[in-house]
């Protein structure tokens, strides 16, 4: 009766040594860390990892201590495998085997990656930068912005910022200068790696804070509230700023205290759109001047202003004055009287 299996039986049995328990393949760049516990048999001395169907292997001894086993394959391609382990004991006997995937990543994820865009760039009196980030691509991984700067001291620094902050605030950044930034990715929640997209400039056209600006001087306000002066740097260009109708005339200024020196490479100006569809009342040209202590002054130039439309109007300053004040000045317009919407400046 025993005939027809008695070659294939072991006399004694056959011995197992015990196998990885919990196995786990955490990704990287081109390598992939293969680990799992110990296990109860102390027996067991080395292991061996298998993968691409068991054409390539690497052995591992086993420590005597230790709760962890670990080993990490390099010079990965960038693909899924199907990774064999099989552990032996002093004597030989192996383990049945057991099997964990994993992924390698590398130039081709690396290329699809897309730097977290930088929507806007402000700057308050104290030198405080604040950083309103767009979306990021959170579906390809991406978990962190990093900003590289250097501090008032001199000194480069490196901050990362959840993905999950719309802003973020860099409060010592050494004035006059401009900052780096890039995003961080991790394609799985294992991965050992991160991975980086290049670093881009900020703009170095910070958008200054305007809580702290005052008007110190203008020509004429047709009177409070909806038509005030003060409505000309409020932030919001559907409120107006609207010259006394009937008794004042060209030229119409303001004066703004910025409350501390800054270096100014463009201003922007709106015409108001506190009327339905926008006010044409605006000026035709306008000048812009700037001074350090309001005594002394320098004309910056003279600038066409396009009244029919919505929307910020930028202009550059190519000798980025450093200036506290500066001054609107309109000089030409179709009625006696200038209505404008919204002014800012920005610089560094």
């Amino acid at each position: 009766m025993e005939e027809s299996y008695k070659q294939y039986v072991v006399p004694g049995g056959l011995t197992y040594a015990g196998k990885a328990t919990s196995p786990k393949a955490y990704s990287g760049l081109n390598r992939v860390k293969i680990a799992w516990l110990r296990g109860s048999d102390p027996s067991v001395v080395k292991a061996k990892v298998y993968w691409n169907n068991f054409a390539d292997s690497l052995s591992v001894d086993i420590p005597p201590s230790g709760d962890t086993i670990s080993v990490t394959i390099e010079n990965l391609l960038e693909k899924k495998y199907t990774f064999t382990i099989r552990t032996y004991d002093g004597k030989g006997n192996s383990s049945i085997p057991v099997e964990v995937v994993g992924g390698s990543y590398g130039e081709k994820y690396q290329a699809q990656l897309l730097t977290r865009p930088v929507n806007s760039n402000v700057l308050n009196a104290n030198g405080t930068l604040t950083i309103g980030w767009g979306g990021a691509d959170e579906s390809n991984g991406a978990y962190a912005s990093e900003v590289k700067y250097t501090d008032v001291s001199g000194k480069e620094q490196h901050k990362i910022f959840s993905v999950k902050s719309l802003v973020s605030e860099i409060p010592d950044m050494k004035p006059n200068t401009n900052y780096q930034f890039r995003t961080i990715f991790r394609p799985d929640t294992l991965s050992i790696d991160n991975f980086y997209t290049s670093y881009t400039d900020g703009s170095g056209l910070f958008s200054f804070n305007k809580k702290s600006w005052k008007i110190i001087s203008y020509s004429t306000q047709h009177s409070d509230g909806d038509n005030a002066v003060i409505n000309f740097i409020d932030g919001n260009e559907a409120t107006r700023w609207h010259t006394c109708a009937g008794c004042s005339s060209y030229p119409h200024f303001a004066t703004i205290d910025m409350g501390v020196e800054r270096t100014i490479t463009q201003f922007g100006v709106w015409r108001t759109t506190f009327e339905t569809g926008g006010d044409d009342r605006g000026p035709d040209k306008f000048d812009f001047l700037t001074s350090a202590d309001n005594v002394t002054w320098v004309n910056q130039g003279s600038f066409n202003f396009n009244r029919l439309i919505n929307g910020e109007q930028r202009y550059s300053l190519p000798n980025k004055p450093k200036a506290r004040y500066f001054k609107f000045v309109g000089t030409q317009g179709p009625q006696s009287y200038m209505v404008m919407g919204e002014i800012s400046t920005y610089g560094l």
